[in-house]
């Protein structure tokens, strides 16, 4: 069979007016706005489409690299797999990239990470998805994990893994946690930020996301937020962590009961409060028993991220592994 034919397209969409159907399916997969360098596409002799979408000019730092991400990936084979990367990463080179880092659709904010093991149990609201031969078609095209992920489930027992005296020695040194403000929600969001940006800022490949970036990204999820799960702590009356909740909506749609996904906990450094994010996860657990959710699911968390230890204090059991991976060009 005749190996499939790779464009390579950049500049405006008018660039795409040959290629209708693929520009619909790599567009699902790196919107416009996301503002790709350059986007790949693959077609073989039956029409079958293979997408990549590549970032070099606004990228993360990784040592002393240039990096070039590769994301907005979707393909029908091994074959048309390795012949994409082969092009994506010639592209990159011409760059002055001397590093492919991928599934990344140019930045941790966005969509990122392969899903390498599972449970079986059915995918989460916000979670990554992918074809499970995706991972194995990298590693043969010479891509090695360059870190790893994981989301635990855990039941909504009632336990808590704060002791009281822990608690109380919070409460003395100023610290009080409230609800979201949902009438307030754009404001509320802007301390949020303003906290991520401390909390996240030696994350593995880190970089800093505007404003109103940040915004349009929860202003798109406003209408499913339940401000009761959205904690903000406040010492002295100044914000300075949350723990950001959500029902598994995508579980209940499916008629399953969902649980409660804690997707982001976030603690100020400067605030120098050791064991407010536990107290934070304990929190929002109680809210969601006495809600009724039975499970909550710990979401996405970095392989070498702290917050694993409170998920390992309330016996979180993996159900999902991810993997970002990586290439020297």
């Amino acid at each position: 069979m005749n190996p499939p034919l790779i464009h390579i397209l950049e500049g405006p969409a008018t660039d795409w007016s040959s290629l209708p159907a693929a520009q619909a399916i790599s567009e699902q997969v790196a919107g416009p706005e996301e503002k790709p360098d350059a986007r790949l596409i693959a077609v073989d002799p039956e029409g079958r489409i293979a997408t990549a979408a590549l970032w070099w000019s606004d990228v993360p730092a990784y040592g002393d690299h240039k990096v070039g991400t590769i994301g907005g990936f979707e393909s029908f084979s091994a074959e048309a797999s390795a012949q994409l990367l082969e092009a994506a990463e010639e592209r990159l080179r011409e760059a002055g990239c001397t590093i492919a880092i991928g599934p990344m659709n140019a930045n941790t904010w966005r969509r990122h990470r392969f899903v390498i093991e599972s449970s079986g149990r059915g995918p989460f609201l916000l979670e990554p998805r992918n074809n499970p031969a995706f991972p194995e078609w990298w590693r043969a095209a010479g891509y090695q994990e360059l870190s790893r992920y994981s989301s635990s489930l855990m039941p909504l027992d009632g336990s808590s893994v704060v002791s009281p005296t822990l608690k109380e020695r919070l409460e003395r040194s100023g610290i009080a946690i409230r609800p979201l403000h949902g009438d307030r929600y754009d404001d509320e969001l802007r301390a949020i930020y303003a906290i991520s940006l401390r909390s996240f800022a030696n994350n593995f490949l880190y970089t800093p996301l505007e404003e109103e970036g940040f915004l349009g990204a929860y202003r798109k999820v406003q209408s499913r937020v339940d401000p009761d799960f959205v904690r903000i702590a406040e010492k002295d009356g100044v914000p300075c962590g949350f723990v950001f909740a959500i029902a598994d909506l995508e579980a209940a749609a499916r008629g399953e009961k969902p649980a409660l996904i804690v997707k982001t906990l976030a603690v100020d450094p400067e605030s120098r409060c050791a064991g407010l994010g536990s107290l934070l996860v304990d929190e929002v657990h109680r809210l969601g028993r006495e809600k009724g959710f039975t499970e909550a699911i710990h979401a996405l968390q970095h392989e070498n991220n702290t917050s694993l230890k409170i998920t390992g204090r309330h016996h979180g059991d993996p159900i999902r592994r991810y993997a970002l991976f990586s290439k020297l060009l």
